[in-house]
């Protein structure tokens, strides 16, 4: 096995009394530098910064020592690692990561100490009525957060450590305080993007987006033409519009996506709107995997056969391992899996999916890290929370754990019975169960709630058969 993915291994060392010691005493600020062992070690690999601090320098020469290490295991150039530290919303997840081995231990897959992602569905006016809409937004009566409370989720997710906040909805930007609660989150440090259908993205509107700092805009677009897009949102001229609307805001600079769901309706689709978004010079792709949720529950007949979804992941993968200019990702957990079937031995490197936020490409000597990776990343890498303030395991995944107006969110994080079952992939049952990919993959826990009503049980959008009967 693997030295760096010797499970029993490292949680025998982390055990031990001196390496605890050293693993607190990095996370703790110095009070003559004031900042934490940990942090002056990744400013120092990154080159921002040489700390001469005298009261830290011997944890900071150690924690270096590791990063070195682990980088040489990997066969990670010290440049692009440098590069990766010198983000400071990379050093946040980092700091996340590390702060979950001190308090968690090493598992696979691993637990961090607070989410690098949360998806907060800030409303449920949207103009227009989707299909496969997740939250059934439109017109609802249900009594949504004020500003004043929306403010305090936003500075309860930035004290407690969360990286990034997307907005969702329903459509965020038909909330009149949208921009003054996203400013908020710029200001707290939180990495912010919104998702939108794009059709309220005019010059004004991006404008404002860029004025608050706002990082990363996702535009969901349904298929290649009017007619398929329009057909999924219900009105007419959403497609023009949604595209004129991914032009505003590349003609001021922001971070781009295209996001499609992956349904029957569009299957055959997808490589045209991948070439369409590449040719127009999106920065990113992003293929959502379909959850009969919501309204999605009305066109569960739409779900792709566990054959379409592995024909489709296939082609991901083979994308994923060309050069593209745009990043291609994927919410599909199979993914990770399909990566590793297709992997050749005689390949040097290996396009692995970073559960369902980000794909690298890597030594084949860090493949074994997809373990620790783990695929679906509900209730561990990530959660949501509703317009009310409800926190659930995922978007998909309508299934109350807490409430932010009466209670904190690290301690719903840490406490939740559901989110620390979806934590432990021994806790599997069905298929996914006997899976030798349960680490690597996990299946999709909000699509095995919304066809079993049971979130441990198997993915039924799964190709893998692995016995008689399953």
């Amino acid at each position: 096995m693997n030295v760096l993915t010797n499970e029993k291994l490292w949680n025998a060392i982390l055990k031990l009394p001196p390496v605890k010691w050293m693993l607190n005493t990095a996370l703790k600020t110095c009070s003559k530098c004031n900042h934490t062992p940990l942090e002056t070690a990744l400013d120092n690999y990154s080159g921002k910064n040489h700390s001469n601090c005298s009261s830290c320098s011997i944890y900071v020469r150690v924690i270096e020592f590791w990063i070195k290490f682990i980088q040489k295991s990997l066969a990670v150039e010290k440049s692009r690692v440098s590069k990766l530290f010198s983000d400071s919303y990379v050093r946040r997840a980092i700091n996340s990561i590390v702060y979950g081995f001190a308090e968690f231990g090493f598992n696979r897959p691993i637990q961090v100490h607070a989410p690098f992602l949360v998806v907060w569905n800030f409303t449920y006016k949207c103009n227009l009525k989707c299909k496969h809409c997740y939250s059934d937004s439109g017109s609802s009566s249900k009594m949504e957060l004020s500003t004043e409370e929306a403010m305090k989720v936003v500075d309860q997710l930035a004290d407690f450590g969360v990286t990034s906040l997307a907005f969702s909805g329903g459509e965020p930007l038909m909330r009149k305080d949208f921009f003054e609660v996203a400013r908020h989150a710029v200001d707290a440090g939180l990495y912010v993007s919104l998702a939108t259908n794009g059709t309220l993205l005019n010059e004004e509107n991006v404008r404002k987006l860029k004025e608050i700092g706002l990082h990363y805009v996702e535009v969901s677009l349904d298929g290649a033409n009017a007619k398929t897009h329009d057909f999924f949102r219900g009105k007419t001229g959403a497609f023009e519009q949604t595209l004129q609307g991914l032009k505003n805001c590349m003609n001021k600079g922001i971070c781009t996506c295209i996001a499609i769901t992956g349904t029957k309706n569009n299957l055959t689709e997808i490589p045209a709107v991948l070439e369409m978004a590449e040719n127009m010079g999106i920065d990113r792709f992003t293929l959502f995997n379909f959850v009969p949720t919501g309204r999605g529950k009305e066109i569960v007949a739409a779900d792709p056969s566990p054959k379409e979804r592995e024909e489709l992941l296939r082609y991901f993968n083979k994308q994923l391992s060309e050069d593209h200019k745009i990043a291609i990702l994927s919410t599909t957990p199979q993914l990770a899996r399909v990566a590793l079937q297709c992997h050749s031995p005689t390949q040097e490197d290996i396009v692995l999916p970073l559960a369902h936020m980000e794909a690298a490409k890597v030594s084949k000597r860090a493949k074994a890290l997809a373990d620790f990776i783990g695929g679906c990343g509900a209730g561990r890498f990530y959660c949501a929370i509703s317009p009310e303030g409800d926190v659930q395991p995922c978007v998909f995944m309508p299934l109350v754990v807490g409430n932010l107006k009466t209670e904190r969110i690290e301690d719903i994080w840490f406490n939740s019975p559901v989110l620390n079952d979806l934590r432990d992939r021994a806790k599997l049952k069905g298929r996914c169960s006997k899976c030798d990919y349960k680490f690597v993959c996990g299946g999709c826990r909000a699509r095995a709630y919304a066809y079993h009503d049971d979130y441990l049980m198997s993915d039924p959008g799964c190709i893998r058969k692995l016995s008689e009967g399953d």
